[in-house]
């Protein structure tokens, strides 16, 4: 029976060996096993003298040289095909390796100590940078331009001319007193496309190395960028950053659009005032759930921006119903809602309490000072609320695996990384708009301070195919910078004279031969003239 069970595993194993049998480019070989395939000579069919045999490692490629008697002729093989064109001809792997590094956001630090341990051969780090610095970048960014071009254009086809709604937001990459980079991205509420994304330094100009201005200098050139390129925008919604919103309110392209802020940011700090007094107020503590959950309920059902004064009087309106009031007359606290929001109350049972609190009660008095604040008025009035950051929020999560936070990036790489993140989430969501994404499985998340359970869905994988146009493109840019390298070599000036004398030159080509025609023409009319007059 072991033995059955070993040919079964055998088969299962050369089973597996078919299907993936030309399906992949690459496959990894031992180099022992590499040199049982040279015992004899590869045209012929003789015998190879072992110690005419000699191998050489070009990175991750292997060039296997030998000696034949009877061809009389040295045989070389080569495990890649080589990709470029003259001297700039590498073998595929080299070429592809570091860039396809850089477009799945692997580091390259990593990648060498993979290959340190399985002792795999692979390029050198200074070779994958420079790779990624003259070829990679360039490849990235023609892709990006196209993609952010298509992403663009879906957005104006489903907006029209009612505008968009967009949720902004920055991210530093460290904390932001002391950060050197940070990137701002704006999404559309409704598509959810990312369709601008701005990198910043803070030795820029305007930001002056006060890393704080980043955020709000990147917002501004975001939503410029925008408005160049033809969009309308008739709402904003970001968090309570007072620079941000001062930089958007005070220039005049963005004067117009209206400002909403996150409704989590919102309530974020009137939460910490509530547990600020629950250390003061312990009693205070039985009334802050309950009134948490009755905010997230006139928040929800008052969704129309006529209906946010209402709103707000709904939310005052639990100061009332503490105090066992569920009826009231018009005041200047409550010029809308003279009642409760809530059906008529059933009879108590047998040794039901519920909860009745005087006016004087010290925890009502602290309660009715934080919802009755001109603080929190006017942030719930300001606050959105069918559009929030939460997008942008996803999307930073995201961008981390390409720009970690606490690692330091120079401006260029970290804004090329910004627009790899971009790539990826785009690529997603467009995919989730086509139906392709299929939910894999849903887990249940408990809300903290909602007597609510959210779903979690969780999607497949991407295919991001965004990837394989960069590989494709990185071999066109390798050919350019082949051919530059060439014209260089044989003396082709570098500046435009030479193309400009080529252009004048075949202008006056065009001229001479524009003014030939017209004279015969007009040679040929005085000709039918003479014969008439005859």
């Amino acid at each position: 029976s072991q033995n059955v069970e070993e040919e079964e595993e055998l088969d299962n194993d050369l089973l597996e060996d078919e299907e993936i049998e030309g399906g992949k480019r690459y496959q990894i070989v031992e180099l022992e096993c590499l040199k049982k395939l040279f015992k004899r000579c590869g045209e012929c069919g003789s015998l190879v003298d072992s110690s005419t045999i000699k191998i050489r490692s070009c990175a991750s490629a292997i060039v296997v040289s030998y000696d034949c008697l009877p061809c009389n002729e040295e045989l070389q093989w080569e495990s890649q095909t080589k990709v470029g064109s003259g001297r700039g001809r590498v073998f595929s792997l080299n070429h592809f390796l570091p860039i396809a590094a850089f477009s799945t956001g692997t580091p390259l630090p990593r990648l060498n100590d993979l290959a340190k341990v399985l002792d795999l051969s692979i390029p050198s780090d200074s070779s994958m940078r420079r790779k990624i610095r003259v070829v990679g970048c360039e490849a990235i960014q023609r892709v990006f331009n196209k993609k952010q071009e298509e992403a663009r254009e879906i957005e104006k086809n489903v907006a029209g001319d009612v505008g968009l709604q967009v949720s902004i937001d920055g991210q530093y990459c460290t904390p932001w007193f002391n950060a050197t980079n940070c990137k701002v991205t704006a999404i559309d509420c409704e598509t959810r496309l990312a369709l601008a994304g701005v990198a910043l330094h803070k030795n820029e100009e305007g930001i002056d190395g006060k890393s704080i201005r980043m955020e709000s200098v990147g917002s501004l050139r975001a939503l410029e960028e925008l408005i160049d390129d033809g969009f309308l925008i008739r709402t904003r919604v970001n968090d309570q950053n007072a620079t941000v919103n001062k930089k958007l309110r005070e220039h005049p392209k963005t004067a117009a659009i209206v400002g909403k802020h996150d409704w989590w940011h919102v309530i974020r700090p009137l939460r910490k005032e509530w547990h600020k007094a629950v250390k003061t107020t312990p009693d205070l503590l039985p009334l802050l759930r309950k009134f948490f959950n009755h905010l997230y309920y006139a928040h929800t059902k008052y969704t129309e921006e006529e209906d946010r004064p209402k709103a707000l009087e709904v939310v005052k309106s639990y100061i009332m119903h503490c105090q066992g009031i569920h009826r009231w007359k018009k005041s200047e606290d409550f010029k809308l809602v003279t009642k409760c929001d809530h059906t008529a109350l059933k009879r108590k049972k047998k040794g039901e309490t519920r909860l009745k609190l005087k006016a004087d009660a010290p925890e009502l008095l602290m309660a009715k000072q934080l919802i009755f604040s001109e603080k929190f008025a006017k942030g719930f009035l300001s606050a959105a609320t069918l559009i929030d950051t939460a997008l942008n929020e996803c999307y930073h999560s995201l961008s981390l695996m390409y720009a970690p936070k606490r690692f330091a990036f120079s401006p260029f790489y970290y804004r090329l990384k910004t627009k790899v993140a971009l790539l990826h989430y785009n690529g997603l969501v467009l995919e989730d708009m086509m139906g392709t994404r299929k939910e894999t499985g849903n887990t249940l998340l408990p809300r903290r301070g909602k007597v609510v359970v959210a779903v979690k869905r969780n999607r497949g994988v991407g295919t991001h195919y965004w990837r394989e146009e960069v590989m494709a493109t990185s071999y066109n840019v390798l050919e350019e910078r082949n051919d530059q390298q060439y014209a260089r070599r044989i003396g082709v000036p570098e500046d435009d004279v030479y193309d400009d004398i080529i252009e004048w030159w075949e202008e006056k080509e065009r001229e001479i031969r524009a003014m030939e025609e017209y004279e015969r023409d007009e040679g040929g009319e005085g000709e039918q003239e003479d014969d008439g007059d005859d």
